[in-house]
């Protein structure tokens, strides 16, 4: 008898699972499909549902953090900083998590980091300029083949002023390597992140 009850437990175990692969995989791919914050938005509350379920998958409040800070990204002014409060949260949930990828992690900083830059750049731009950098650093120490860190690098440098060593023709050899380092780079699985290409277009002209 506790042998039958066992399997079944190992085998409802095993359904919970894969439904929640499933689950975080549509997720995962609404989210490649999402660009404005109204789309963003609902996605959170899904990362932390599945989370709840799934407690010790990184990449659940990994992908929290990522959508608050895609959010705040597309914001401006002091709202900025409230999203990218929420998805310090999460990162800081994410890190203390086994198998968790650090140098994901350091580079989704750095992005959050840039992101606090935009509410004030003149007055921002050397405190959180530098966390951010060090945060690039870090995740390119922990993994010089992550495409991500060179996005975030490439990003901050073409818009630093000239006077500070910054503009297009500065970043553009980092945009080559980014986009080089996208070539070589293949994520453990279609939900492992791959965010950042995109992210190029628009300086990459």
């Amino acid at each position: 008898m506790n042998k039958i009850i066992t399997l079944c437990f190992i085998w409802l175990s095993t359904i919970g699972w894969a439904q929640g692969a499933d689950e975080l995989s549509a997720k995962v791919q609404q989210l490649d499909k999402s660009y404005t914050v109204g789309a963003l938005k609902p996605l959170v509350p899904e990362f932390e549902r599945l989370w709840n379920h799934t407690p010790n998958n990184w990449l659940l409040p990994y992908y929290a953090a990522y959508v608050n800070v895609r959010i705040a990204d597309l914001l401006e002014g002091s709202a900025i900083d409230t999203y990218c409060d929420q998805a310090e949260k999460y990162l800081k949930a994410t890190e203390k998590l086994q198998d968790a990828d650090k140098s994901e992690i350091y580079a989704l900083y750095a992005y959050l980091y840039s992101a606090k830059v935009k509410v004030s750049p003149m007055f921002r731009g050397s405190k959180y300029g530098k966390i951010g950098r060090e945060y690039i650093e870090k995740a390119i120490g922990a993994n010089p083949s992550n495409p991500r860190a060179y996005v975030i690098r490439a990003i901050g440098t073409y818009f630093k002023p000239k006077m500070f060593g910054g503009g297009k023709d500065k970043a553009q050899p980092i945009i080559d390597k980014a986009l080089e380092k996208f070539e070589q780079f293949v994520p453990k699985s279609a939900n492992h992140p791959h965010w950042g290409k995109g992210m190029l277009s628009s300086i990459n002209h």
